[in-house]
Formats: structure tokens, C-alpha cells, sequence
């Protein structure tokens, strides 16, 4: 019989050296907590929590219950920093579309976008706005400017006729919230020009020259390289995808490898592991230094900072973070002759970045980065000294035996570790991710990373053809093996959404499994099993309408039927990969209006305002304001519903209509869509 008592005792004192690990699970739960309400709380409730934290760290010893204490302690202090994050921001959103505006502003930020067709266009951040209105402007916001233009870099000053138009809602409930994603990085509103911009001067800081530099080295690769290549290698080197087309963006996603498009910690690893050891070597051959100096600690000095220098380069992405703050505890460690505990480095890591960019918790690339190196690390913990022992004695074939077997295994925890964020953030999953990654981790570690950094450091001294030519060549090869993998049946597997509960089980379980190193670890498996249950538990929308009012989608057998196939088409795609719809198609419909059943109830989606026909029993959505009631019917959405409350997504059950509204889940939050009718708009009421 198995005495728990004595199993959770000894687990956990057995454990204790790796308690400090949960340190930024806690407070990341604490971010989580914060952004899961539907109110903003008063800035007090940040004071009261730090002040609890700061109590908690006073009166705690080694002891459960004030360990219990100081673990709510951490919550209470990741959701006080996400609280004044917010406040301190003070982002201003636009709530509403405004008339073409002669704006003035500087250009903070450039990206070159690709066409359908394949031409460039430039999306530009304009920072410093200035306009003849009395509408309160954002402090940034992002235009584009397609047509032939003069090329525009950070540092331009441009007045320009603009259209703004606020930033687009979630399309459905519990979506991905891109209104939010624009509050934290400070953008208000996008656009398009309609006119080519006016330049009126330069101005130059060291923020505008860096950014500078990262666009020149772009538009070199761009231009220098046969397309999509030039595009794939910036994103390498300066971490700007924006002109990558959107067939090979998809080749890469369906076939596991979009992690490579991305400035990850493999870039970033890479290029350290490349610069140590060419420091080192290069050190040997001086005699003076190598004899006066120890090689190795200038090497780590050296590598932590060219890898700064990278990072600035790379444009500071989530896992270029996370991996320098790894580097660079490593590197540290070597210069004062202590090792570096890996699993450690990366709790570190992931607190500093949720204490200065708490936000970033909610995004792709903190979840997929971070969940990836974990299981690598908790995985070779585990195998690491079996792995040596087998290797004592046994010659070149048991080094490429654990080689090739490493590779595969990498590939295998990487991918499995992954495998929830891309279901639950990106709906689909590949079942060959594995096998692509065998061929093209390597290709990347050995060839692409080392001739793209000879590049960059030769290029600038004449040198960099012969690099160059190599770097093509071998993106070439990457760019074949993710068109390859992508066309293999199995490739692309769509998955709807499942529930929340369902992914946080998993993702609890999965860190339960590879914090702990004593026996308890092995019940994460629990929460895991419990998570990938009730994934299946899926209850997807009947029916989807657009918060703009430009599309209803009806949702029925794998098919996702739509009111319109020329209105809103990236929404439609949205919702195709949201509920996992094999395909797309338009619903029948005669001057403008579009009749339907869908089980048993009958729908009626309206697109004129003077043409509202009104059905017993029936689903009225009708995408003009209701200009006549109709109290027999089912239920009734129009216009002005989807402007207060944002998209809608209804479910017929049997016991009557349930409807889910997108504003309701933003809840009264700072970046939220204010419908502000137009007689309080400052621009009417000065008319007035």
C-alpha cells in the first residue's frame, strides 16, 4: 500500500532546491488573472498587492504554510505589474473611422510588404502626429503606402492625406484580442494613404539610426537575392517577415518549420555557439592574448556582446530575449568560474521579460519559445547521464548513433511541447512537423546561421560573395523542404477551438512534469490526459457575424457558409481555421437579402437597409439598423447590436437561442471599442 503522506513528503523536500522554479509560473499566473477580468481595477489594487508581496517576502521562512503564503504573494505581484503596465501606457485608441486627414508625423518603422502579384509596398509607423482636427489622435499609428513612392526610412518626417480607421475587434468571442496587442505596443489606429507622402525633413536619434540600419540590411538581402529567398533571409538576420509571400508562409506552417522564420533562441544560440568558438580559436593564434589572458572568458565576454549586438539587429523579438538572457547568464558564469543551471537561467529569463513586458504572457511567441526550451532541457535532464554513461568507451559510432538520435529526440519533445499553443493559438497542427525539423534544424545550425552571420560580417569589407552565395543556396534547400513536407497528406490538419479549461490543464500538467525532478512529477500526466479529454469536448457557434457588419458565416457539417464571398474575406479565413471548416462557399441570395435553414430554424441575413423582411420564428440578422420590429421572430441582431457589443456568435439549442458577444468578453478594458455615437464626437460637436 502507498503511503502518500510519506510520497508527498519526501517529494517535496527532495524538490525543494527546484521550488524557486515556479517563481515566474506564479507570477505569470498572476498576469493571467489580471487580463481574464472584465473591469480595469483601480490603480490601488497594484499599491496593495506589491505592498502584500513585499509583507509575504518579509515574514517568510522555509516553512508550508508561509511557503504558501509567498507563492500567493507572487500572484498578487505579477498582477499589480500587468496593472501598472496598463496604467502607465495610457495608450489612445480610436474607436471610430474619421475623414481623410492631412497628417504629419515621423516615420518610426518600415516594412516592406509583398503584393499577390509579388510587387513591394511600404507599411510605415508614424510617431509625432500633427492634424487640423479636434479629434484626439493616437500616438502612433500604422499607414500603408502602396503605389511607386519614393522610399521612406525611420527618421522621415511626411505629411500625407490619410485614412484612419480603428483597430479591427476580435472576430469572434474569445478570440485573439488584436486591439489589445496594439495597446501594449502603443499603436491607436491603422490606415492608407491617399496620397504620396510629402517628405519635410530628417531627423536622427540613436533609435531612428538602429531601426535604419535594420531596414538597409533588409532591403540588401530583398534586393540581393531571387525572391522569396531575400525575404526569409531578413526575417533570419533582421527579424522582418512582412515580405515573405503568404504561399511560403503557409509551406513553413504547414510543415512545422515556421519556428525557423522566426528570431528564436535557435537563431540566437547558433550565432553565440559560432562567435565562441571563432573568438576562442582566433585568441589561440595571438600569442600574446592567449598567454597573457585566459581565451575563454574573453570569448564569453565577446560572445555577450556581439549577441547584444544581434539582438539590437534582430529587433528585440520575445525568444531573441529569452535566449540572450540564457547566453549571457552562461557566459557569465563562465567569467567568474561557476556553472550555469540551465533550468534556472530560464526562470530567470522568463521573469525579467513578464516583469518589463507582462503582455508579452498572451503572445505566440512567448508560449511556443518558452515551452520549447523547457521540455528540452526538463528532457536532456533526464537522458544526459544515461547517455554519457553509454557513450564511455564506445568509438564514432555511438557518437553518430546519439547525434542522429539527438536530433530526432529534439525534434520530438520540441514538437510535442509545442503542440497545445499551436492547436489552441493557431488551430491546426502537422503530423510531419517531426520529420521536416530531422532535415532542416541541422541544415539551419550547420550551414544557414553561420553563413548568414559570415555575411554580415563580410559584406561590409567586400568580402561577403562568396558567404552570400552559400546563405542563397541553402535557404533555397530550406524553402524546397517546406513546400515538400507541406504537400504530404497530413500535412495540415485542422482542429476548432477547444476550451480554454482544457488547454490550461494541459499546459499546468506539462510544467508539473518538468520542473520536478522527484517521483511526483509523473501525476502532470494527470492534467495532461484530463486537458487533451476535454479538448474533444467542443461546442462550436452556429452561426458568426462580423462586428462591422460585413459578413455572417453559418456553420454546419464542415462547411462554412457566407453571406458575401467579396466582403470581408480575411475574417471568413479566420472563422475557416477557428472552426476548422474544410471549405468555404456563398449562401444563395436574392437583392441583397439571404435566406436559409439551419436546423430546422430559418435564417434571414439582410444587407439593405429599405429590404428587412420580417419571418415568424425565423433568425433576423440584419446588417443596417432596424428601421421596423418584428416580435415573431427567434431573434433579432441588427447593426446597432454589433456596434455596441462587437461580433456575435449564436448557438441553437433546443432550449432556446445562446448568444456570446465579443465586447462582453473585452469586458470595460482600456483598449476596448467605445461605441461613441456621432452628436458626442468632438468633430460634431464643434460643428455645433
Amino acid at each position: 500500500m502507498i503511503n502518500f503522506k510519506n510520497f508527498f513528503s519526501s517529494s517535496f523536500f527532495n524538490d525543494f532546491q527546484r521550488w524557486p522554479l515556479w517563481i515566474p509560473v506564479l507570477f505569470g499566473m498572476g498576469i493571467a488573472f489580471y487580463f481574464s477580468l472584465s473591469f480595469e481595477p483601480s490603480f490601488w489594487w497594484a499599491v496593495n498587492g506589491i505592498g502584500f508581496f513585499i509583507f509575504a517576502l518579509l515574514i517568510s521562512r522555509l516553512r508550508i504554510l508561509q511557503l504558501t503564503l509567498l507563492a500567493f504573494s507572487f500572484i498578487a505581484l505579477g498582477f499589480s505589474i500587468a496593472l501598472l503596465r496598463t496604467h502607465t501606457l495610457k495608450t489612445v485608441m480610436l474607436h471610430y473611422a474619421l475623414p481623410p486627414l492631412l497628417l504629419e508625423g515621423r516615420v518610426s518603422q518600415v516594412e516592406l510588404k509583398t503584393t499577390k502579384k509579388g510587387t513591394l509596398y511600404e507599411r510605415i509607423l508614424l510617431v509625432d502626429l500633427q492634424a487640423e482636427t479636434s479629434e484626439k489622435l493616437p500616438q502612433k499609428v500604422r499607414l500603408t503606402l502602396k503605389g511607386n513612392r519614393e522610399r521612406l526610412w525611420p527618421g522621415h518626417r511626411i505629411r500625407v492625406l490619410a485614412k484612419l480607421r480603428p483597430i479591427a475587434d476580435p472576430s469572434v468571442p474569445r478570440g485573439f484580442n488584436f486591439r489589445r496587442q496594439a495597446y501594449f505596443n502603443g499603436i491607436g489606429a491603422t490606415g492608407f494613404a491617399l496620397s504620396a507622402p510629402e517628405i519635410l525633413a530628417y531627423s536622427s536619434s540613436l533609435s531612428t539610426t538602429l531601426e535604419k540600419q535594420r531596414e538597409q540590411v533588409t532591403a540588401f538581402f530583398i534586393h540581393s537575392m531571387t525572391p522569396p529567398l531575400g525575404a526569409i533571409a531578413a526575417a533570419l538576420i533582421t527579424g522582418d517577415k512582412a515580405s515573405i509571400p503568404e504561399k511560403v508562409r503557409e509551406d513553413f506552417i504547414n510543415s512545422g518549420l515556421a519556428h525557423i522564420l522566426a528570431i528564436s533562441g535557435l537563431h540566437l544560440s547558433i550565432i553565440a555557439g559560432v562567435i565562441f568558438l571563432l573568438m576562442r580559436h582566433g585568441i589561440a593564434l595571438i600569442p600574446f592574448l592567449s598567454l597573457t589572458y585566459n581565451s575563454k572568458k574573453l570569448a564569453a565576454f565577446g560572445t555577450i556582446v556581439m549577441s547584444f549586438l544581434y539582438l539590437i539587429l534582430s529587433g528585440f523579438g520575445i525568444p531573441a530575449q529569452r535566449s540572450f538572457m540564457m547566453i549571457s547568464l552562461v557566459m557569465a558564469a563562465i567569467l567568474i568560474d561557476r556553472t550555469a543551471l540551465s533550468m534556472r537561467t530560464v526562470a530567470f529569463a522568463a521573469f525579467v521579460l513578464l516583469f518589463i513586458l507582462p503582455e508579452a504572457l498572451l503572445g505566440p511567441s512567448f508560449q511556443l519559445s518558452f515551452a520549447a526550451v523547457i521540455s528540452l532541457i526538463a528532457g536532456y535532464e533526464v537522458w544526459k547521464n544515461p547517455i554519457a554513461q553509454w557513450m564511455v568507451g564506445g568509438g564514432k559510432l555511438r557518437s553518430f548513433l546519439v547525434y542522429a538520435g539527438g536530433l530526432a529526440f529534439t525534434s520530438l519533445l520540441a514538437t510535442m511541447a509545442t503542440l497545445p499553443f499551436t492547436i489552441y493559438l493557431f488551430h491546426r497542427f502537422s503530423l510531419h512537423a517531426v520529420e521536416a525539423n530531422l532535415v532542416a534544424v541541422p541544415l539551419t545550425s550547420l550551414v544557414i546561421m553561420p553563413s548568414a552571420l559570415l555575411t554580415c560580417l563580410l559584406t561590409p569589407i567586400g568580402l561577403g560573395t562568396g558567404p552570400l552565395w552559400v546563405f542563397e543556396k541553402s535557404l533555397g534547400m530550406l524553402v524546397e523542404i517546406a513546400a515538400t513536407v507541406s504537400a504530404w497528406p497530413g500535412a495540415n490538419i485542422g482542429v476548432s477551438q477547444p476550451p480554454l479549461w482544457s488547454f490550461i490543464l494541459v499546459v499546468l500538467g506539462g510544467l508539473w512534469l518538468c520542473l520536478w525532478q522527484q517521483p511526483w512529477r509523473r501525476l502532470g500526466v494527470f492534467p495532461i490526459g484530463a486537458g487533451i479529454i476535454g479538448a474533444f469536448w467542443q461546442n462550436p457557434p452556429h452561426i458568426l457575424i462580423d462586428g462591422q457588419g460585413k459578413l455572417v458565416a453559418l456553420f454546419e457539417g464542415k462547411t462554412l457558409s457566407v453571406s458575401s464571398t467579396r466582403r470581408g474575406k480575411f475574417t471568413a479565413e479566420t472563422w475557416q481555421h477557428y472552426l476548422a471548416a474544410k471549405e468555404i462557399k456563398g449562401l444563395i441570395c436574392t437583392d441583397e437579402v439571404c435566406k436559409t435553414t439551419l436546423h430546422n430554424v430559418p435564417i434571414v441575413i439582410s444587407h439593405h437597409q429599405d429590404h428587412q423582411p420580417c419571418e415568424k420564428g425565423a433568425v433576423l440578422i440584419r446588417l443596417e439598423p432596424s428601421k421596423t420590429p418584428c416580435p415573431t421572430s427567434y431573434v433579432t441582431i441588427d447593426w446597432y447590436d454589433l456596434w455596441r457589443e462587437g461580433g456575435h456568435a449564436l448557438w441553437l439549442n433546443p432550449n432556446g437561442p445562446h448568444i456570446e458577444k465579443v465586447n462582453t468578453f473585452q469586458g470595460h478594458r482600456p483598449w476596448r471599442r467605445q461605441a461613441i455615437p456621432r452628436k458626442k464626437r468632438p468633430m460634431h460637436l464643434n460643428e455645433r
